[in-house]
């Protein structure tokens, strides 16, 4: 008779919620090697994987967006769903809910007036929770980014991010989820700044690279590196991201090799 209890060891389930990544993308890597893992049998017809934490370890390393990296879209957008993290809902029942993840990394809602954390089926269909605006926009001819860290508790976060979700569109912007911080890359351009709630200077404090002001009823993002060709930003952005560092690293590298 064979036993039907559960082998020791992390199931793809487990790492994909670990790394961030979606449980499909975790048997792919399995299937080509990057994610070390088991086959066993497991029932009269059932083949499980199981990874060790050694194999955990190794493909973290590997597949974990690094710091310098730019944010991939899984880690803030929902497709089937079209959601995307910290974007605003309500209803009739609730005056604002917020998509957030749980600590399992599953998608849901935030209701910050009881603190309470809902699947996002049951705020769908017990509270009948709406997305407050839309979230897509055309996407910008690329001219670089301009980077902020914005710590998570900051009174200028929420209405700064409905601001660009609705007007500047989430193809523009990418976000990454920190433990005390949210980081932001968006892509440089203008748009009418008609959405009340922040002034560019509550932004400033939490810029990091390139410039953001208002100038006659418009807010503009520009980029360290906007004097460049926008066919040789596209370049260097694929090449910095390829060896896992930032744009401004990969051009620091290489003109200080050029340069000694």
């Amino acid at each position: 008779m064979k036993s039907n209890l559960l082998p020791t060891g992390m199931s793809p389930n487990d790492v994909a919620k670990k790394l961030g990544l979606s449980v499909q993308s975790v048997y792919k890597y399995i299937q080509d090697g990057s994610i070390k893992a088991k086959a066993v049998p497991y029932g009269d017809e059932r083949t499980i994987y199981v990874i060790s934490e050694t194999a955990y370890e190794e493909a973290a390393g590997l597949l974990k967006p690094s710091e310098s990296q730019r944010p991939k879209r899984f880690e803030y957008y929902h497709p089937s769903r079209d959601i995307i993290l910290f974007q605003k809902f309500h209803s009739s029942k609730v005056p604002e809910a917020r998509v957030k993840r749980n600590k399992d990394n599953e998608w849901g809602f935030y209701l910050a007036n009881i603190q309470k954390w809902l699947p996002f089926e049951k705020g769908i269909r017990e509270y009948q929770l709406k997305p407050v605006y839309p979230i897509h926009q055309s996407t910008f001819e690329h001219k670089g980014y301009v980077e902020l860290d914005i710590p998570k508790d900051a009174i200028v976060f929420y209405p700064f991010v409905d601001y660009l979700y609705e007007t500047w569109g989430m193809e523009n912007i990418r976000l990454r989820e920190q433990d005390q911080t949210i980081q932001l890359f968006i892509r440089a351009g203008e748009r009418p700044l008609t959405i009340k709630g922040f002034f560019v200077d509550d932004i400033l404090p939490f810029l990091i690279k390139g410039d953001i002001y208002n100038e006659e009823g418009h807010l503009i993002l520009r980029s360290s590196y906007r004097e460049l060709p926008i066919d040789l930003l596209e370049s260097i952005t694929e090449l910095a991201e390829q060896e896992g560092i930032s744009m401004s690293k990969w051009v620091e590298q290489k003109l200080s090799s050029i340069l000694k």
